[in-house]
């Protein structure tokens, strides 16, 4: 006798859902959300924002604009608050990514020795390498994603960036990766962090404009197929300045942020960040304080933002408010100017 299932799988009516049957999921949805990861800034936390879980967001900016300084920060401060990632820097040794770790979580440039070893043991079962830095083959790259979930257990990994993935030169091709890479980081329950360029206008003055979504180079998909989309931009012209000792204009940020696309929540504008003074940091307000990563109950104790933040009390790892005039916690419209941020 063939039973219903049979019936049904047989006629093809298995492919079709009485909505009625859908209220469960609906209610289970609610009152056991997917979490994903919140960012290390504040204007950005209490659910403004996070990295999704279950979908790949973008990560876009001109080539120089700390995309890799922001992706990174964004892992280790995922490490600091209970996440287990992985990290696949396909444009950095692993010595310099490690380096870089390191002083992002000392708020320093070139933390010493003693300090370097004892980061390395903070990181055990927080946060992994992958041993690459040159190009990797699309099907490669979707086996190193399983295997940081299914053997080492990583709720986030981080693909920098999507240049070094072998595809040949063909938006097809490069559409179905996305596609495999979405579809994968669905199935596995997990944050995909991926880095990817934007193609820059003509002229001396391109990089003066924040992009838009419409500037990633490769196919329209990647953004298509993301369940988040950010661009970052930097003022190169203050940065350049500031490099140079001249006094700058902080009314302006030094970076622009935007969440371009959000397909699971609500929020999408513009943030202006400002660069640490003593760390590849990117941080919250022109205070340009970070606190630093704790490790083995000990502070980095030798920078003036560690000792500014010793006696504050939290242990946990957020951006400090300096003071309500310095630090904007209400998220930009996208559509105001870069001049009409406050900082």
């Amino acid at each position: 006798m063939i039973d219903e299932l049979e019936m049904l799988t047989h006629l093809g009516l298995n492919k079709f859902l009485d909505p009625a049957g859908l209220v469960d999921s609906v209610m289970d949805r609610r009152n056991n959300p997917r979490l994903g990861i919140e960012p290390p800034w504040s204007k950005l936390q209490g659910g403004i924002f996070q990295l999704p879980s279950g979908g790949v967001s973008l990560l876009g900016g001109f080539s120089g604009h700390q995309k890799s300084t922001l992706a990174n920060q964004w892992l280790l401060h995922a490490a600091n608050t209970g996440h287990k990632v992985c990290v696949a820097s396909l444009e950095m040794t692993t010595e310099s990514l490690f380096e870089q770790l390191a002083g992002q979580s000392a708020c320093l440039h070139e933390p010493h020795e003693g300090y370097l070893r004892k980061f390395g043991r903070w990181c055990q079962d927080r946060i992994y390498i992958i041993d690459h830095h040159d190009v990797l083959g699309p099907e490669e790259a979707i086996e190193l994603l399983i295997d940081s979930k299914r053997l080492l257990g990583c709720d986030m990994f981080v693909l920098d960036c999507l240049f070094q993935i072998d595809l040949g030169g063909e938006l097809d091709v490069e559409k179905r990766f996305f596609q495999k890479l979405a579809a994968t980081a669905r199935d596995l329950d997990m944050v995909v962090l991926v880095c990817h360029h934007m193609r820059k206008g003509q002229g001396p003055d391109s990089e003066r404009r924040v992009p838009g979504k419409q500037d990633f180079i490769g196919s329209s998909h990647l953004v298509n197929a993301s369940a988040a989309c950010l661009i970052l931009w930097q003022d190169k012209a203050k940065a350049a300045a500031r490099s140079n000792g001249e006094e700058v204009d902080d009314n302006h940020p030094d970076f622009v942020l935007e969440v371009a696309k959000n397909r699971f929540g609500p929020y999408e504008g513009r943030i202006g960040l400002y660069q640490h003074d003593n760390a590849r940091l990117i941080t919250n307000s022109r205070a340009r304080q970070y606190r630093p990563v704790m490790i083995e109950e000990e502070e980095c104790r030798f920078t003036e933002s560690a000792k500014a933040i010793e006696s504050g009390g939290s242990m946990t790892r957020v951006t400090p408010v300096a003071s309500p005039e310095i630090d904007l916690t209400t998220p930009m419209d996208p559509s105001r100017s870069v001049s009409q941020l406050t900082p």
